[in-house]
């Protein structure tokens, strides 16, 4: 019986930068528009009914990601009218079951510009600057409390938001960030300064027409990620750079995160490097199910790095392969070199502090037990390319492998350990309709839906051969053979 580790490239890509404007406008909506986004007084121009309302029935009241493809209906009450008549103080929306149509919360407050619809009702339209921001000292508030005076002349404005990918949300507007310096440079050399209120928003008005380009003072600690500019297309050249037409209502926003970074090393038991194994930053609160994940695969000279992660304590955890014969699998390992969590680093990222040069060591000489089965349908149907991962809950370690074509696996646990075999496969809908025999668990989301064996507990005092993870149900005719 050989053992050592290895390593090999994931699939997964590490580019979870790109974040389409759509998506930071309304962060409901996954819908792709193109096309220069609307300021908060062309919206305003444009719309006939605008107001500050709040949503008081969202149904389905869910995460967004997971109503997006759900009909909602939704009643918001009217707070503050702004423009249009409405009699009664509520109104109702049908959003309809794709990615372009708005979905909401209950509770959530907002600025909206809607539309009449074919049937005469009130529409969210997609693509515009339809629901704004409803802080107090906000980009639109602001406009829209100054008017009819705001409405006269030019205006450039805009905020400077802070944004998280946090543990419970990925890319969340944390709050506007005050106090920082914005510096407009427009024609013939001509500067103009102003300095974002409480809420992140600043606003300058009777600008000459003409081209222009916004930059702040980013604050110490924080780091612009891009800016958004909204009433104009973008100038060549430059991301800021804007054209303000006579009487028109233009901004740039910056939308800035923490200046974090963490590197290190992955380095095998003799402290050679090793190379293509993922390396996880996770929180000591952990991470919700729709949470920000940082992670980064070592590259040449066993190289890792992460940046822009929300400050915090995080424990740095590694999944080098085990390799034994035939078979393989991932294995658990914490920062500095240790399988059990109990023995892990606590790390603390702070703004503007860089964590460097850690390293990662596998342990050397460790004592392992095999871990042997094949996973089935309870017809004795096998279960191929399934996912099989042995979970020490008291010591945050698992051990993950995957089933042959004939359902068997083996793999090596970490001896000492207490904990549940558990083995799940992914079902796809189209043949789940054709077999109505096959029971997956509650959670749905996508095309996918998972069929899970029932655990088995195991003590890894000594190899275990034979055992049997089982399908609680029989196998299927339309269950497509090889992997899925």
């Amino acid at each position: 019986m050989k053992l050592y580790h290895t390593c090999e490239e994931p699939g997964e890509s590490m580019n979870w930068r790109f974040v389409p404007l759509l998506m930071l406008a309304t962060p409901a909506w996954a819908c792709v528009c193109s096309g220069p986004w609307q300021s908060a007084k062309q919206a305003w121009e444009k719309a006939p009914f605008v107001f500050l309302g709040t949503v008081e029935i969202a149904d389905p009241d869910a995460d967004p990601r997971e109503t997006m493809f759900q009909e909602q209906s939704v009643r918001i009450r009217v707070d503050e009218l702004f423009k249009g008549r409405l009699a009664g103080q509520a109104i109702d929306l049908h959003e309809g079951a794709n990615d372009c149509a708005a979905k909401f919360r209950t509770g959530e407050r907002a600025v909206f510009y809607l539309y009449k619809g074919t049937d005469e009702s009130w529409v969210v339209p997609p693509c515009s600057h339809s629901m704004g921001n409803a802080a107090p000292e906000g980009d639109d508030l602001l406009f829209l409390r100054g008017l009819p005076k705001s409405a006269k002349g030019t205006r450039l404005s805009g905020e400077v938001e802070l944004y998280e990918d946090s543990p419970q949300e990925v890319f969340r507007r944390v709050r506007g960030v005050p106090g920082v310096r914005v510096t407009i440079s427009g024609p013939n050399g001509s500067s103009v300064e102003a300095v974002t209120n409480a809420d992140g928003a600043y606003q300058v008005y009777n600008l000459p027409p003409g081209k222009y380009s916004t930059r702040i003072a980013v604050p110490k600690g924080l780091k612009l990620t891009f800016p958004v500019v909204a009433g104009s297309q973008r100038l060549p050249g430059n991301e800021s750079a804007l054209e303000l037409p006579s009487n028109g209502g233009v901004g740039v926003s910056f939308v800035l995160q923490a200046d974090t970074r963490l590197t290190g090393r992955m380095l095998d038991a003799r402290g050679n490097p090793i190379n293509g194994v993922c390396v996880n930053l996770e929180p000591l609160e952990g991470r919700g199910e729709n949470g920000a994940r940082f992670f980064d695969c070592s590259k040449d000279g066993g190289v890792f790095s992460m940046e822009m992660m929300p400050p915090g304590q995080y424990r740095l955890i590694a999944e080098d392969e085990v390799k034994m014969d035939d078979h393989k699998s991932k294995s658990t390992l914490y920062y500095p070199g240790a399988r059990g969590r109990d023995r892990a680093a606590i790390i603390s990222i702070e703004a503007g502090q860089y964590v460097e040069h850690l390293d990662i060591l596998v342990p050397s000489a460790e004592q392992r037990n095999l871990i042997a089965g094949r996973m089935q349908f309870n017809d004795g149907a096998p279960v191929a390319h399934a996912t099989v991962t042995f979970t020490s809950v008291q010591h945050g370690y698992t051990e993950t492998t995957e089933t042959a074509g004939d359902g068997s696996f083996g793999f090596l646990a970490i001896a000492g350990m207490d904990g549940e075999l558990r083995g799940v496969t992914g079902v796809m809908l189209p043949i789940l309709k054709l077999c109505p025999e096959f029971i997956v668990a509650p959670h749905a989301r996508g095309m996918f839906r998972s069929m899970n064996a029932i655990p088995i507990p195991v003590s890894i005092d000594s190899d275990h051969g034979n055992l049997k993870l089982i399908l609680p149900f029989p196998s299927c005719n339309a269950w497509p053979p090889g992997r899925r």
